[in-house]
């Protein structure tokens, strides 16, 4: 199959373009310019890249075309290709339509952590044998890239770990596939937030607080957009949630239909949740931190970090819970694994030291 992507040059739309690549398809893309990172990236995948927007991208006519939320009603080659009767989709649709199918998607959503906690999630279950698929907004630096296509079709048969709270549903997942869990709008032509449609099987929400207010006018409609993701965890699934949050606790309490798993730091206010997950930091230094770990009260071990910041500890029990709980996972491996976690470029990325003064470069919120 052809797939033609309209503004390919985005972290989200250029690594689904590479997952499109590696399942086999043949992938073109266009767009203003291919600056560094994501243009070299493309071109090292394969990708047939056009500078610019024209109706002469889709001679000759692909099968499919994925057009990019940051393309307008205005833009000529979307609009030639929704005119001209062709098969048009969106990034969400088309990674839930080809890529999401026949697997079970943990997608990751909230204002912040998304990146990180998405990044561990998939490394623990790889280092799992999980053979996990992935869609990153960053590149963890664990793996090659910001995507991964599964190997295999089937999930693992090794269940061991701790119990899950919901075994009925734990006994059906497949092949998992970790998904940056994006809030905002879907497409000029589909005003839907995008995290609604990757299906989700088990689900993160790490914080909620207004943010895209060029979408989003009121903190109101912004967690409605949350409202809806939680909604959409079917019975069989798992939400693992923020206890120390307000507005997570508020909204998953009443919007979830499948069982909940909140995590906290020890001394949070959880809002009268009693946490499944309680993290403790313990040892703190520039180079990482540990922290003991509760699991359902029990005191499930001292884990290792590399990363700085209590911030990233949630991130972690986040990702410790999302794969034991929801996938089976054993404690010993997520030990180990988590240990061996990188991090994710341009996350606290440390570059060089210099007479005892550390440069990070840092582009998150």
């Amino acid at each position: 199959m052809h797939v033609h992507f309209v503004a390919v040059a985005g972290t989200g739309m250029g690594a689904l373009a590479g997952l499109f690549k590696a399942a086999g398809h043949e992938v073109s893309g266009s767009d203003v310019s291919f600056y560094p990172p994501m243009g070299p990236a493309l071109e090292r995948w394969g990708i047939r890249l056009m500078t610019g927007f024209d109706p002469a991208h889709l001679d000759p006519r692909p099968d499919l075309v994925v057009i990019g939320n940051v393309c307008r009603p205005t833009n000529p080659e979307a609009r030639a290709a929704i005119d001209g009767g062709m098969r048009v989709t969106t990034m969400a649709h088309a990674l839930a339509d080809h890529m999401l199918a026949g697997r079970s998607p943990l997608v990751v959503a909230g204002t912040h952590g998304k990146t990180t906690t998405s990044s561990m999630c998939a490394w623990l279950l790889h280092e799992a044998g999980r053979d996990p698929g992935f869609l990153i907004g960053g590149l963890p630096k664990n793996f090659e890239a910001s995507f991964r296509l599964p190997q295999s079709a089937a999930a693992a048969s090794d269940r061991r770990g701790l119990p899950l709270l919901n075994e009925a549903g734990a006994d059906r997942r497949r092949t998992p596939f970790v998904v940056e869990g994006d809030e905002y709008d879907t497409a000029f032509f589909e005003k839907t937030p995008k995290f609604w449609h990757y299906r989700p099987e088990v689900g993160i929400v790490t914080s909620i607080e207004h943010d895209h207010i060029d979408i989003y006018p009121d903190a109101a409609s912004y967690e409605a957009a949350f409202r809806g993701f939680v909604e959409r965890i079917p019975e069989t699934g798992l939400v693992v949630a923020a206890a120390h949050d307000p507005r997570v606790v508020e909204l998953v309490s009443r919007s979830a239909r499948a069982e909940v798993a909140w995590f906290a730091l020890e001394g949070d206010d959880t809002h009268g949740k009693p946490p499944h997950w309680l993290a403790a930091p313990a040892e703190a230094g520039a180079d990482g931190q540990s922290f003991d770990l509760y699991a359902g009260g029990v005191m499930a071990g001292r884990f290792a970090l590399k990363m700085p910041g209590h911030h990233n500890v949630r991130n972690a029990v986040a990702a410790i819970a999302a794969a034991a709980q929801g996938f089976g996972v054993p404690l010993s491996t997520v030990t180990a694994a988590l240990a061996s976690f990188e991090g994710v470029r341009r996350r606290q990325d440390l570059l060089f030291e210099a007479r005892g003064v550390r440069v990070y470069d840092d582009f998150a919120h």
